[in-house]
């Protein structure tokens, strides 16, 4: 059957919130959510919820992400956003919504320390593409493809000239996917502190200008 993308709605927030910490994950065995959020599987499922199901609508709300169904199944997810639109003071108003309180939010900063070492920044003025995932089941049948295309022409219609993404070095399968589609290299960060952590010795940026 072929992919079919929707718009996701809050019901979508467990099974996204399976594919956010599956995109944190990308090929390695530890989750970039595995080092926000300690605790129980169950616990870090449940913060992504959260975040997804806020008011404020920081990257991680729910109208930002496009859901790729085979089949009548949730089989990917993904999301495009401007970090000026959705990034800063909406991210912190979705975690204080969530009851995180300034203790807990310092701790989670030095616990993220490692990856914000790595992770690029984005331009203020591109379409970001985060939280790219693919349920194994369903991998190798175009569902990343077709959601990526489908999210750039968001960042089109939305009058972005070029789009960006930041990706676990190591990862070919997604590399390969993303040059496909045009993007290319323009940064690589690495940490010796984040390769113990992850097993990856860092990450790079991707950048495509819009046709």
């Amino acid at each position: 059957m072929d992919p079919t993308i929707r718009p996701a709605t809050p019901e979508d927030a467990p099974v996204v919130a399976e594919l956010m910490y599956l995109a944190g994950k990308s090929h390695v065995e530890t989750s970039i959510y595995d080092l926000m959020f300690p605790g129980s599987m169950e616990q870090r499922l449940h913060k992504l919820e959260g975040l997804f199901t806020t008011q404020a609508r920081s990257w991680y709300h729910y109208s930002h992400y496009l859901v790729c169904e085979v089949g009548g199944e949730v089989a990917g997810s993904m999301c495009g956003f401007n970090e000026l639109e959705s990034g800063g003071t909406l991210l912190r108003d979705a975690f204080i919504e969530m009851g995180t309180d300034r203790e807990e939010g310092k701790a989670m900063y030095t616990r993220m320390l490692p990856f914000h070492r790595v992770n690029p920044k984005h331009y203020e003025d591109s379409w970001v593409v985060e939280h790219v995932a693919v349920f194994p089941d369903f991998r190798g049948r175009g569902v990343a493809t077709a959601l990526l295309e489908e999210v750039l022409g968001r960042g089109r219609k939305a009058g972005y000239a070029s789009a960006e993404l930041n990706m676990l070095i190591g990862n070919t399968p997604a590399r390969r996917t993303y040059e496909k589609a045009g993007f290319v290299i323009v940064e690589e960060n690495t940490d010796g502190e984040f390769m113990r952590i992850f097993n990856s010795p860092g990450m790079v940026r991707f950048y495509m200008q819009s046709s």
